[in-house]
C-alpha cells in the first residue's frame, strides 16, 4: 500500500478555505497527481484540505471521505515553546514500540496527540494494517493508493508516528511546505509484518513544474 500525507494550499485561515495562490498551488498539485495511481481520498473536514483536495477529484473523476481526527490543533505546533524545567524522555522496544514517554509541554496536549495514535492505528488496521508494537501485522495484502489531505502539523505528527518517533522529538525538525506530499509504502512482507518506509518528505514537485514559487509559511 502506498500511503500520501498532502499538506493543504496556501491557507485562508479566516475564511476556512485557501488563498488565490493557494489555488494555484492546488490546481498545480491535481496536474501532477492526475497520472498518479489513487484508489482512495480522503480529507480533513477543515476547508483549507477540503478545497485542497478539490482539484485533484475533478481532475480524476473521484469524490472523498472525511477523516474528522486528521484536523489541525494547536497541540502539534507548540513544538518550541518550552515549559520551565523541561525535559524529554521516552523508552523504545520492538515489543511496545515508543512508551512512557515524557513531553517538554505541558501534558495537557497529550491527549489530542494519544487520540491522533489511536485513530491513526484504528485507520489502517481497516487497511489491513494492524500495529502490533514498532511494527504492523498484515491482516491483509492491500495494493491500494491512499491520499489524505491534511495539516502541516498533523501531518508531522503523524509521520513521527508513523516512523516510531516519540511525539515531540521530531515536530521541531520537520516543517511542510502548503501543499507537499509526503509518502510512504507498507511492503506486502512474506513474514507477515511490516514498518513503513518513508520513501519521499515534503515534496513538491508540481511547484517546480508549474513555475510558482516555494510556499514555506
Amino acid at each position: 500500500m502506498i500511503l500520501y500525507i498532502i499538506r493543504h494550499a496556501d491557507p485562508d485561515y479566516a475564511n476556512n478555505t485557501i488563498t488565490e495562490f493557494g489555488w494555484e498551488e492546488a490546481h498545480a498539485l491535481a496536474d501532477w497527481l492526475k497520472d498518479i495511481h489513487i484508489d482512495k481520498i480522503y480529507t480533513s473536514p477543515l476547508g483549507r484540505a477540503i478545497d485542497t483536495a478539490k482539484p485533484t477529484l475533478e481532475i480524476k473523476g473521484m469524490t472523498s471521505e472525511i477523516l474528522p481526527w486528521t484536523e489541525e490543533s494547536m497541540d502539534y505546533m507548540e513544538s518550541h515553546r518550552l515549559k520551565p524545567d523541561s525535559d524529554c524522555s521516552y523508552s523504545f522496544s520492538v515489543q511496545k514500540g515508543v512508551y512512557d514517554f515524557k513531553d517538554f509541554m505541558p501534558t495537557e496536549r497529550m491527549k489530542t496527540v494519544e487520540n491522533m495514535q489511536k485513530c491513526s492505528d484504528e485507520f489502517l488496521a481497516s487497511l489491513g494494517y494492524e500495529r502490533d508494537g514498532a511494527f504492523y501485522k498484515i491482516t491483509r495484502n492491500n495494493d491500494e493508493s491512499i491520499a489524505v489531505f491534511c495539516h502541516g502539523g498533523f501531518g508531522v505528527a503523524w509521520i513521527a508516528h508513523l516512523l516510531n518517533t516519540a511525539p515531540g522529538v521530531l515536530y521541531p525538525n520537520i516543517s511542510l511546505n502548503t501543499s507537499s506530499v509526503t509518502t510512504f509504502e507498507f511492503r506486502n512482507a512474506d513474514e507477515g509484518f511490516v514498518r513503513p518506509v518513508l520513501r519521499r518528505l515534503g515534496e513538491i514537485n508540481h511547484i517546480y513544474k508549474a513555475g510558482l514559487r516555494v510556499n514555506n509559511r
